[in-house]
């Protein structure tokens, strides 16, 4: 190949790489690419010139499917009961209604070594302040296999584990023991070095002060009040609280100022970068967004310090190849598309600020480039936040500089506290400047997170705003030489599409959609213009992210009962800001015995203004092509302090002359009041034994039954009772789609099984 050849050769393989990866994502076995990655590389070696240069891409592209297979389809362990056995390797979280929440390393199962580590949950309201980063931990739990995106555009469970370097899932903690970690963990060794300092930043600079230091320098980002991240996000700077390259940028900064002062030699300066970011990433659980950040600067350094220029282009496609390579599972997580979309927007708008004429005034030029280096990594940032977010933070431009100038210098002072905590009085001094500043950009945050507005919601984005972006990138491109009447054009035409392409489309169908959320419940009666939501699910994000996608707002949302699998996506609603008019319970079902969570969230939603109200018997909803009808509990029957599931809300949907049954939790002594012959049935408590008898069925004798559960063997229990009627069950078919047509429905699964 010429020099123009293989200068050129890295940008295109490093695409072909990625574009690789993804194709490798959904193949099946390694042998084909395997193969044609051998016979490629031998071409690349024996062709010469444009044909060595293809031949290079199409390697690079077979190496991502071979990459790709293999990292998205690891083998795992059966699922079934284990003795497990690991070291925590990251802080404790402590979820919604008493769930704990915790990655294990070094992780054996009945004493065989786990190939990556474990994703470990379970329920308890006991003090569990021993289980700390470092610890060891011995208990016997569920294995499962987590979940992949089995919903519309819902979360791709398996796929954001093994981003963490995560394969399996546990659950349950019998005979739990904790102790000290005899063997050498390196991630839970420094787990825990990450929580000591975490905690002497708290106890030195005050809590509020402490949790943002440990959030900023060291990841720790769940540390954060959520009300604060949302308003961080509503502003379009959430990037400040995730150590990522901006922060990075910081530390290389004041190292670059400390090997000055010293006057160390350019080639021990180089090694030094190496090692202390090398520190740095694994202090922050070698989080990715810090790997890709050291890396880049890193070259970046490394061509400057050894006189080896390089372009930003270039440096941006050795990092991209290089990650792809050590870890293929990170091309689909947001992290690394935003990273790497927002680092190429920036190299994108350089070349205009260099063949701009320059300011007279140093403050007007820095201003300037600011700005354009803003606008470079929004532009890039666009189509990922889009895909990802659905929101487009509207004073981003205005908000950004400021607060990158604040959180800069407290980042900065945040280090020097770091670094004098064995000095109390030091950290003492310290403590009153920075928790004053800090104070400073949180009230601003909040004020400004709290005017409405700020955000711009959106359904997530199609074709036409692909190609929309793509014109925007060609309209403000250096590269090319425009006609200023055609680049004003290009720049017109793609603002257009974009904006077309985001408008809301009007939905003329009547569907109701049950979710695949496990042992949970959640779905969504959609009817034209009409949306209900029937149970939320746990608090993960299936639902919300539905919701959100299809900038959808419930009309109402309906409430079988309030325990965690069934109405623990309130909080997600919250979280996610979309608005809730109605919350439906049936009676009485703030006084049964459930988790006290579940009393202060409501509240929350009253105080938001929020109307909560409550069904029984009798209750009719009128939809626009029929109405929902309330079964049970019976209006003044319902006994306070029991099991929810006594009196959870059965009620009966009437869709275009076609009945739909939903039995909620019902338990099996109370399904006689409930025996309404239906063309479709919901099986009541995710098919426990204890629930939808035979009995029941042939009262009821529905054409097809819908069952929402984790486990494929339940399914296949639960089919002993139905005879010729068929099951659809979640674990195999996904999320189920049931559309209405006059007289007759059609069930259109997710997955195919």
């Amino acid at each position: 190949m010429t020099t123009r050849q293989r200068s050129w050769l890295l940008p295109p393989a490093a695409l072909a790489l990625v574009a690789g990866v993804f194709l490798g994502r959904n193949a099946v076995g390694i042998l084909l690419p395997l193969f044609a990655c051998i016979l490629t590389l031998s071409a690349v070696f024996f062709l010469k010139g444009w044909l060595r240069f293809s031949a290079c891409i199409v390697f690079s592209l077979i190496l991502g499917i071979l990459a790709g297979s293999v990292a998205f389809h690891p083998d795992l362990p059966p699922e079934g009961e284990y003795i497990i056995q690991g070291v925590i390797s990251d802080e404790v979280t402590n979820g919604s209604f008493g769930q704990y929440r915790i990655t294990l390393s070094d992780v054996t199962l009945d004493g065989r070594p786990l190939s990556g580590g474990a994703y470990w949950t379970f329920y308890s309201d006991e003090d569990h302040s021993a289980l700390l980063p470092g610890k060891a931990v011995s208990f016997h739990a569920s294995l499962y296999h987590p979940r992949e995106a089995d919903n519309p555009d819902g979360y791709d469970f398996r796929e954001a584990l093994l981003q963490r370097g995560i394969t399996v899932g546990l659950y349950g903690k019998s005979d739990l023991t904790v102790q000290d970690s005899v063997c050498f963990s390196f991630a839970g060794s420094i787990a825990s070095i990450r929580h000591r300092l975490s905690a002497s930043l708290i106890a030195a600079l005050g809590e509020e002060t402490g949790s943002y230091a440990s959030a900023m320098l060291l990841g720790m980002r769940s540390l954060i009040p959520s009300g604060d991240r949302q308003a961080f996000s509503r502003l379009g700077i959430a990037h400040i609280l995730s150590v990522s390259g901006f922060h990075v940028g910081v530390l290389i900064g004041i190292l670059n100022l400390l090997f000055h002062l010293l006057r160390l030699r350019q080639s021990v300066r180089l090694l030094l970068y190496a090692v202390l970011l090398f520190f740095y990433s694994s202090l922050c659980g070698l989080s990715q967004p810090v790997i890709r950040a050291s890396l880049l600067m890193l070259l970046g350094l490394e061509g400057r310090i050894l006189n080896r220029p390089r372009s930003g282009l270039h440096l941006l496609s050795a990092v991209l190849f290089i990650m792809v390579l050590f870890s293929p599972v990170q091309v689909t997580s947001a992290s690394f598309q935003l990273t790497f979309c927002a680092v190429f927007g920036l190299v994108w708008v350089m070349p205009f600020i260099r063949r701009r004429k320059k300011f007279r005034s140093r403050i007007l030029q820095s201003v300037f480039e600011s700005l354009i280096l803003t606008f470079g990594i929004q532009l890039g940032l666009l189509l990922p936040e889009l895909s990802f977010f659905q929101r487009l933070p509207l004073l981003v431009f205005l908000i950004n500089l400021p607060a990158m100038l604040v959180s800069g210098i407290l980042i900065l002072f945040f280090w020097f506290a770091l670094f004098c905590l064995p000095f109390p009085g030091m950290s003492a001094l310290l403590s009153v400047p920075l928790s004053s500043v800090t104070s400073f950009l949180l009230s601003g945050v909040r004020e400004l997170g709290s005017l409405p507005g700020l955000t711009l919601w959106i359904h997530v984005p199609n074709v036409l705003t692909i190609f929309g972006v793509i014109l925007l990138f060609l309209g403000f491109c250096c590269f090319i030489r425009f006609h200023a009447g055609i680049r004003t054009g290009v720049l017109v035409l793609g603002t257009a599409l974009v904006i077309v392409s985001l408008l809301p489309v009007h939905h003329n169908d009547t569907e109701y959609i049950q979710f695949s959320a496990g042992n949970a419940d959640a779905s969504v009666i959609w009817d034209q213009d009409k949306v209900y939501v029937m149970d939320t699910g746990e608090d993960d994000g299936t639902l919300s992210s539905f919701l959100r996608a299809r900038r959808l707002t419930p009309d109402a949302v309906i409430l079988t009962h309030l325990h965690a699998d069934h109405a623990g996506g309130l909080r997600s609603l919250i979280e996610d800001e979309i608005p809730v008019k109605t919350i439906m319970l049936p009676e009485g079902a703030e006084l049964q015995d459930i988790h006290p969570d579940f009393i202060a969230l409501l509240d929350q939603f009253r105080q938001n203004g929020t109307e909560i109200r409550t069904l029984s018997r009798g209750d009719v909803l009128p939809l626009p092509s029929g109405m929902l009808t309330v079964l049970w509990p019976e209006h003044g029957k319902v006994r306070p302090g029991q099991d929810a599931n006594q009196y959870s809300l059965v009620t009966r949907l009437t869709l275009k002359e076609t009945s739909v049954l939903l039995t909620a939790d019902l338990p099996g002594a109370y399904e006689q009041y409930c025996a309404a012959p239906s063309d479709l049935m919901k099986a009541a408590h995710h098919g426990s034994s204890s629930s939808t008898s035979p009995d029941f069925i042939r009262m009821v004798s529905p054409n097809a039954i819908l069952l929402s559960c984790r486990q494929a063997a339940r399914v296949a229990d639960f089919r002993s009772r139905t005879g010729d009627i068929p099951v659809y069950g979640t674990p195999e078919y996904g999320a189920l789609t049931i559309r209405f047509e006059e007289g007759h429905f059609t069930v259109i699964p997710y997955l195919t099984p």
